[in-house]
């Protein structure tokens, strides 16, 4: 199939700006609020923003259930969530952050809301136009663009910020976000014989619930995997910024260092896979990938006996992130081939993807937890052996013929 058929132009500009503005509340504004003498303890309910990203597993059905007045069954709702995106950022900028912070926060959690259904219809649009050759092209660009998102939003914002100000910087958000809605509004979606109207709305849910239950049954050795996938990878990493914040780093060196140096590499790591794909096939290419992540953490444990210089840091997070994108990439390419089997492609995609995303929360906080009472550097050791361990098994139980799924 030609690759120049497909909309890849869109498909970056959309992932991209669904990156470049959590990045910037999540990142950037802690700095910036903080800059601005909101309290500590306003500054802990920002978290808040990211809870709508773990319930895409819950939109996912409706995504896929019901059409808004738009052509095309994910088109109508990437042109819908895009324009509520773009419109609360908009609305952002005309309110002052010290003043209206309760107002911007519920703004920003219902702006997430929208986002995580933007990133729903998306993946499913991609699982939906993208057969399997394509795929591993298709979720590199993902992690690439979402990188370059984080890039913008979470750091060259920040470092204009200061001639931005609150609303230059909110009104450059929703600029860049408008953009992709024109692309939506040119794009066609190819339509499919599974995309019908449902008369009956308790059925077809009904008949969802079934498809999911055979679904997992099938599929259960691959959810076993995505459940224990993330534990080889997240912990070590969200001990980076407590551990570099102890060792007296300032807050833009660390931000430099995290979101703008590691995003950079990621974005090379993300064609990685695509790379490795293409030669070692899908099963090989994420095992060479979990290893190479995990060897990679072995470079933090000079960061946590206290040698946190430059070359080191800078070392550790290189070693990091050539790995972690072309790994996420690699999962999500096996993650779309099963979806793109259903007819409801965003609810398959949402239910293995939002385990991986559940689970790399909670072995996140479990690693800042243990690293409390057995400190950093033992972390990483059982980090190291836990994706061994993974990469273990992913030989041992996923099948050689994932690529002919």
């Amino acid at each position: 199939m030609n690759h120049d058929k497909k909309p890849w132009p869109l498909l970056i500009s959309v992932y991209t700006t669904q990156y470049i503005g959590i990045a910037f509340i999540i990142s950037a504004a802690f700095a910036i609020l903080r800059q601005s003498g909101i309290a500590l303890d306003k500054l802990a309910l920002i978290n808040l923003v990211a809870l709508p990203l773990l319930g895409k597993v819950l939109y996912a059905p409706l995504v896929d259930s019901f059409r808004i007045y738009f052509q095309g069954q994910y088109r109508s709702w990437l042109l819908f969530a895009q324009f509520m995106m773009t419109v609360l950022l908009f609305i952002c900028g005309f309110l002052d952050i010290q003043q209206h912070f309760s107002t911007i926060l519920i703004l920003f959690i219902i702006y997430t809301f929208f986002m995580s259904v933007q990133d729903v219809a998306v993946d499913a649009l991609a699982c939906k136009i993208f057969i399997a050759s394509e795929r591993q092209f298709a979720n590199s660009i993902q992690y690439s663009s979402n990188l370059m998102g984080n890039i913008i939003g979470g750091g060259l914002l920040l470092i204009l910020y200061p001639w931005l100000h609150w609303q230059g910087a909110l009104w450059i958000l929703a600029l860049l976000t408008a953009i992709s809605n024109v692309q939506i509004f040119f794009y066609k979606e190819p339509e499919s014989i599974y995309e019908k109207p449902h008369k009956n709305v308790s059925e077809q849910f009904k008949s969802l619930a079934q498809q999911i239950k055979v679904f997992i049954k099938q599929h259960r050795v691959w959810f076993c995997l995505l459940f224990i996938y993330p534990i080889g990878f997240t912990a070590v990493f969200g001990m980076l910024n407590p551990l570099l914040v102890d060792a007296k780093w300032s807050l833009m060196d660390i931000g430099f260092a995290t979101k703008i140096f590691g995003s950079i590499v990621g974005i090379f790591s993300a064609f990685l896979a695509s790379f490795l794909i293409n030669k070692l096939r899908r099963k090989f290419a994420l095992i060479a990938l979990t290893l190479l992540q995990g060897i990679a953490l072995l470079l933090f444990i000079p960061l946590t006996l206290g040698y946190t210089h430059k070359v080191m840091v800078y070392s550790a997070i290189f070693a990091y992130f050539i790995a972690n994108p072309g790994l996420m990439s690699a999962l999500s390419t096996l993650i779309m081939d099963r979806a793109s089997l259903m007819p409801a492609k965003a609810t398959f995609f949402s239910l293995q993807f939002s385990l991986v995303v559940f689970m790399g929360f909670a072995y996140s906080a479990l690693g800042l937890a243990l690293a409390q009472h057995i400190g950093y550097t033992t972390v990483v050791f059982l980090t190291f052996g836990c994706a061994l361990m993974v990469t273990a098994l992913t030989w041992k139980l996923l099948p050689d013929s994932t690529d002919n799924l």
